[in-house]
C-alpha cells in the first residue's frame, strides 16, 4: 500500500496571450508529479509559474519565469515531490507569451538597420511616427500611408509566428484592434516585427515560414483599427502583459546614406 495519500487540486492555467499555442500540464511520477510544457510555436515562449504547494517541494523553484524552446513537447519545467507521508496539495497559475523574457537583448535591435517595407522604386509618406498624437501615444511605431493592395516586403529576416488576414471590418475606435489583420515576424535577437492592417486574404506567407529581408509577405489594406489605408509597422520586445516598442533605423534612398529614424509627415524613397 502506498504510504502517501495523494490529493490533487485543480490546475489553473491562465494565458496573457490566448492565441499562443502553448500549454502546461502534470504527469504522475513516483511520490509526485512532473510539471511539463508543450510549445507548438515557431519561437520560444516564456511562462511565469506560481505554484501553491502543501507538503510538496519543487525542484526548480517557484515564482519564476521559464523559457520553453520553439516547437518542443514534454519539456519538464519542474518536478513536485511529496515531502513526507500524508496529505499533499498543489495548485498552479501560469501566464505566458512569445519570446525569451529571461535573456532578451534590447541592444541588438537598437543597432539593426531595417529596409523600408515596400518595393524598390516606391515612395511613401509617414503619416504617424514614434509617439504620435493619434494612436501612437507612448508607442514607437510607424504608419506608412499607401493605397490598398500595395506590396509589403519584410524589413528584416526572421520566422513568421502569426498570420491573420481573414478579417474584413474597419473602424476608428480602439475596440477594433481585434479586427486587425497582422503578420508577426520573430527576429534572431528576440524582437518581433508587427505588420498590421494588411488586406483581406492578402498574406503570401504562413506561420512557420522563414523569410528573408526584402521578401514579399503581403499586400496592404485598411482593416481593423484604421482611419485610412496604411501599413502600421512596429518592432517590439514582448513582455508577459505588454510590449516594449523599439525605435528602428532604416536605410533610405539608395541605401548609401547614414540610416535614420523616420520622421512624421516626410516621404521616403526606397531605391535599393
Amino acid at each position: 500500500m502506498n504510504k502517501y495519500l495523494y490529493i490533487v487540486l485543480l490546475l489553473i492555467s491562465c494565458s496573457s496571450f490566448s492565441q499562443v499555442d502553448f500549454k502546461t500540464y502534470f504527469k504522475k511520477v513516483d511520490n509526485g508529479f512532473d510539471f511539463l510544457a508543450d510549445n507548438n510555436e515557431y519561437c520560444p515562449v516564456s511562462v511565469e509559474v506560481d505554484l501553491e504547494l502543501v507538503n510538496m517541494s519543487t525542484t526548480n523553484g517557484n515564482f519564476k519565469t521559464y523559457v520553453i524552446p520553439a516547437r518542443s513537447k514534454g519539456v519538464v519545467i519542474t518536478t513536485l515531490k511529496a515531502i513526507k507521508a500524508g496529505k499533499y496539495k498543489y495548485n498552479s497559475k501560469t501566464r505566458y507569451n512569445y519570446g525569451d523574457l529571461v535573456t532578451k537583448d534590447t541592444v541588438a535591435s537598437a543597432e539593426y538597420i531595417y529596409n523600408l517595407p515596400f518595393k524598390k522604386g516606391k515612395k511613401f509618406k509617414v503619416s504617424q511616427g514614434y509617439n504620435g498624437t493619434e494612436t501612437h501615444q507612448k508607442v514607437n511605431a510607424i504608419d506608412f500611408t499607401m493605397p490598398i493592395g500595395t506590396a509589403i516586403y519584410a524589413a528584416r529576416e526572421g520566422v513568421v509566428i502569426k498570420v491573420v488576414d481573414t478579417n474584413t471590418k474597419t473602424c476608428v475606435t480602439k475596440g477594433c484592434l481585434e479586427y486587425n489583420n497582422v503578420i508577426l515576424i520573430y527576429h534572431n535577437d528576440g524582437s518581433i516585427a508587427d505588420y498590421s492592417h494588411i488586406n483581406t486574404n492578402a498574406a503570401v506567407v504562413k506561420k512557420g515560414d522563414k523569410v528573408t529581408k526584402g521578401q514579399l509577405i503581403a499586400k496592404s489594406g485598411n482593416i481593423g483599427w484604421s482611419s485610412g489605408p496604411h501599413l502600421h509597422f512596429e518592432v517590439f520586445k514582448q513582455e508577459i502583459l505588454k510590449r516594449e516598442t523599439l525605435k528602428t533605423k532604416f536605410k533610405i534612398n539608395d541605401g548609401t546614406e547614414v540610416p535614420i529614424y523616420l520622421e512624421e509627415k516626410v516621404k521616403y524613397l526606397r531605391k535599393y
